[in-house]
């Protein structure tokens, strides 16, 4: 074959190419009946795949990362604001001493009687107070957003750990499941075809739920009851704690 020769056919294979996406984007409803068809086509061999232990420890896996992923993000988060907290109260604490110097080098100057050096110290021992007041407050929202932070990474860690157990838990029933049944339908090779069929059915249907579980192991963090009933127990667990020291200190001061 000539170069001429193939620059033709390629030419007549891309005008050919050009002509059936022309088609399927003008006849729509045929279009969409492929799309259509394809999905169903890909979900039946989603649905079969999540029916063997393989393929289930797969989803399992792939959840497990999205969840790994989420909680990495949590701790990275925690952490960050755990520095920012850090950071803030060393600056007060700076801040707080230096203004201690201050008070020194004003009592010094009035001592002294030199009134417009204290006038600047003070001026400057205002500008600091202004600091510490503002640092005050950032404090006290990195305590809470750390607080918050610190539920919602141990919140994802709880799930993380109960998605790995349920993947070792339901993998297991399901590799168990089909020895059973390889074991039964060799014994039963002369069973009725009604049996089988039953038997069958209900295979499917746990592996269906399987597969649902898997594909849907993405649990939202619940803001508003669950870390509330977190906390609630938090301080029933703190107040417990607080009246079993508050009881022994009592005997030791008794003593």
């Amino acid at each position: 074959m000539t170069v001429g020769t193939s620059n033709v056919v390629i030419f007549c294979l891309s005008i050919l190419g050009v002509i059936i996406i022309a088609a399927l984007i003008l006849n729509k409803t045929f279009f969409k009946q492929l799309v259509i068809k394809f999905r169903g086509r890909t979900e039946e061999i989603a649905r079969q795949d999540a029916s063997t232990p393989d393929g289930a420890r797969d989803y399992f896996n792939n959840a497990i990362r999205e969840k790994e992923t989420l909680y990495s993000k949590a701790e990275q988060s925690y952490t960050e604001i755990a520095g920012k907290l850090d950071e803030a109260e060393k600056e007060q604490y700076d801040l707080k001493k230096e203004l201690m110097k201050i008070d020194k080098s004003i009592n010094n100057c009035l001592d002294s009687g030199d009134d417009d050096t204290a006038r600047q110290y003070a001026m400057k021992k205002i500008t600091i107070q202004g600091k510490i007041e503002t640092l005050k407050d950032t404090i006290e929202e990195y305590k809470k957003a750390k607080e918050q932070q610190n539920e919602i990474r141990s919140a994802i860690k709880q799930e993380l750990d109960e998605l790995k157990e349920e993947k070792e838990r339901t993998v297991y029933q399901m590799e168990a499941d089909q020895q059973i049944i390889s074991l039964h339908e060799g014994m039963n090779a002369s069973a009725s075809t009604n049996e089988s069929d039953r038997m069958l059915e209900r295979v499917r249907e746990g592996a269906k739920k399987t597969r649902e579980r898997a594909a849907g192991a993405q649990i939202a963090y619940d803001t508003s009851t669950e870390a509330m009933d977190r906390r609630m127990e938090t301080q029933e667990r703190n107040r417990a704690a607080d009246e079993v020291l508050a009881e022994m200190k009592r005997r030791r001061n008794n003593k």
